[in-house]
Order: C-alpha cells, then sequence, then structure tokens
C-alpha cells in the first residue's frame, strides 16, 4: 500500500499538465504586465508633471475648469476669477530657479478701501489675525501700492501633481471670495 501512495504521488502529474499550467501563468503575467505599464503611462501623461514648465500649468488649468487663461509673460499667466462677493483675477508665476509656482489673488483689495485710520488699524489686524488661522495661502499688503493680495505658494522640485495643483488653487480661490465681506466690513470699522 506504501508503494501504491508513493507512486501516486510521485507520477500522477504528467509533464503535458505542468507545460499547460506553466503557459497559463505565463499569459497571466503578460497581461498583469500590460495592465500595469498602461497604468502608469495615463497616470504620468494627464495627473503629474515632473517638469513643471508654464505648458503644463495651463494644461492644469483647462482641466480645472479656467478656460480663460491670459499669458503676461514667458512665467506668468492670469485667470479671471467671478466670485460670489467680489471679482478678481489670479495671477500664477513660475519660478524656475526657486522651485515654486507662485499664485496670487490680484485686483482683490486696496488699502484705500480704509475710510480712517482707526479702519485701516481694523483692517490691518484682521489681515494679520487671518494670517494667524490659515494653514494654506496669506495675505500680503504691498507698502508702495496699497494693494492687498491672498497668495500661495507650490514647491515643484520634485514635479506637481493635479490634484495638488487643482486643491491649492480651489482652496486660494474661495478663501479670498469668502473672506472679502469681512475684510470690506473692517475697512469701513464695522469689525467682524
Amino acid at each position: 500500500m506504501r508503494w501504491f501512495w508513493l507512486a501516486l504521488m510521485m507520477g500522477c502529474t504528467s509533464s503535458k499538465v505542468v507545460r499547460l499550467e506553466n503557459q497559463l501563468l505565463t499569459a497571466q503575467v503578460t497581461e498583469l504586465r500590460n495592465q500595469l505599464d498602461q497604468c502608469s503611462v495615463q497616470t504620468h501623461e494627464s495627473d503629474y508633471l515632473h517638469d513643471v514648465t508654464m505648458p503644463g500649468v495651463v494644461k492644469f488649468l483647462m482641466a480645472s475648469g479656467h478656460t480663460e487663461v491670459q499669458p503676461i509673460s514667458d512665467t506668468i499667466v492670469s485667470i479671471p476669477v467671478d466670485g460670489a462677493n467680489t471679482d478678481f483675477r489670479i495671477n500664477l508665476q513660475l519660478f524656475e530657479r526657486e522651485q515654486v509656482l507662485f499664485m496670487v489673488a490680484a485686483g482683490y483689495l486696496q488699502l484705500e478701501a480704509a475710510t480712517s485710520s482707526s479702519n485701516m488699524v481694523l483692517l490691518l489686524t484682521q489681515l494679520v489675525a487671518m494670517n494667524y488661522e490659515m494653514l494654506v495661502g496669506k495675505f500680503q499688503l504691498n507698502p508702495s501700492s496699497g494693494a492687498i493680495t491672498l497668495s500661495a505658494e507650490i514647491q515643484i522640485d520634485d514635479g506637481m501633481g493635479f490634484q495638488t495643483f487643482d486643491s491649492v488653487l480651489s482652496h486660494l480661490i474661495k478663501t479670498a471670495d469668502n473672506l472679502h465681506p469681512d475684510l470690506l466690513k473692517a475697512a469701513k470699522g464695522l469689525g467682524l
């Protein structure tokens, strides 16, 4: 009986079955490798910029639904924003040497909106308080022009993904639009 089990275990698998199984596994591995190659090509081309350039930034803007892209220079483009509370522009500037994509809400608010010096102090205090609370984006004051802007930047030294770009841009636009009424109230001396 022992010889029977030993012969059964050693000789039941024919070489034909082993070859057939090997062919089947080889075909499955080839199919999976082809699927993996397609996934990496699709992700690379549409969702990630290894080398961030202005044409790539414009491509991401278009994919985000911003079709009115106005080139300002080789490194700056601008898009209009029609917000619920105010209209402004978002300027995007690529600093290649620093490896930074800078986004700023331009034409947003002027320090002249403050109707008195005490209102100006209230407005500036509100800007400082809002900056303290914000994780993405910071208000800035241009002392020579009086322009108040909201800006954010993305480090691009290892490339930039579409999701990151779209999230920062959307957050900047929403924050600028949502906070505008509070800043106007502060400029008029009404507080928050």
